[in-house]
Parts: structure tokens; sequence; C-alpha cells
């Protein structure tokens, strides 16, 4: 009799310890699978390496159609120079247009390109030109290369040594990948 009002005292619908614990699995096993599913989803990021080795520096998230400045000091002139670039629906790099405040040394004279002068300094612009190859020298001293994507600047020395070529291309990373190289 005693038994019997225990078995009642479970009411109707009442699960097993073993049940319960098949459905947790089942639900981790699910969580799990579509982790693994998410992560593997690609996405587009500008990409930093050595240039000598190809050793990964940084990356950053990238859209087509987005806009980065590199920023640094002329060594010459010691004055800024900021050169402005977009990503193209084809993943290629392209010097949209350059700023720089005086003329001088290694800065342009004259320029096939649509040229003004602005509260900025010298702008030339409508440029299109693709970039192969985008390599940087970090600046040791004064260059104080730095990059600046979506309003947030990163200087060279963030991520990399002075005096080392730093290479841009834009690739294509699972989000798994990305997060365990900036994250970890």
């Amino acid at each position: 009799m005693l038994s019997n009002i225990k078995n009642m005292d479970r009411g109707i619908g009442s699960c097993s310890n073993t049940s319960i614990h098949y459905k947790k699995t089942l639900v981790i096993l699910i969580l799990l699978v579509l982790l693994v599913m998410i992560s593997q989803i690609p996405i587009k990021v500008l990409l930093a390496v050595d240039y000598k080795t190809g050793e990964y520096l940084k990356s950053w998230p990238i859209k087509t159609d987005d806009r980065f400045e590199i920023e640094y000091t002329h060594s010459v002139q010691l004055t800024p120079v900021i050169e402005i670039y977009i990503i193209d629906k084809e993943n290629n790099i392209i010097l949209e247009e350059s700023y720089f405040y005086s003329y001088g040394a290694g800065l342009p004279s004259t320029t096939p390109y649509d040229f003004e002068i602005t509260d900025k300094g010298f702008r030339i612009y409508n440029i299109n030109q693709i970039m192969d190859e985008l390599v940087y020298r970090t600046g040791a001293e004064r260059a104080e290369h730095r990059i600046k994507i979506y309003k947030n600047i990163y200087p060279f020395l963030d991520f990399s040594k002075p005096r080392t070529g730093v290479k841009f291309t834009v690739k294509r990373f699972s989000i798994l990948s990305y997060l365990i190289k900036e994250v970890l």
C-alpha cells in the first residue's frame, strides 16, 4: 500500500531520470552542432601579414565598398600623409585618394588624377588604382604608421615590429578562425 502511494506522488507524465538525461544530452548535442555550423560561416577580412615571412599580424572584418585609411608622417617633410582605400566586389584593394600637406621629396608635384587644395592640404582623388601588393614598412621613430578602419585607429607598432614590411590583402576566414586569431 505504501509503495502505491509513492507511485501516485509522481503523478501523470512524470519522467524518469534517464529520459531527462537523454533530453539534456540531445539539447547539448544540437547546440554544439549549431555552434560548429555557425563557426564555419566565412567572413571577409582585411589581413595584415609580415611581407617577408607571411606571418599573420592582424585582421579586421571588412565588407565590399568599405574604406580604410593608412596615415603616416612623411620621413623627409615630416608632415602627415593619408591614403584612402576601398574594397571592391572582387576583393581588390583600390587606392581612391591621397592627402599630403606639403610638396617635397617623395611627394607628387604633378598628377594625372583630379587634384585640389583643401583644409587638409593637397588632395589627389579619383585615382582608382588596384593595388596588386599593398605594403608599408612600419616606421621605427617618426612615421607613426596607423590604419584607420571603422573610425578606429590602430598604430602599426601595436601589431608589427619597427621596420617590418606589412602587406595588406583581403581574404576570407571562417568566423572561428578569425576569433581564434584575434581573441586567443
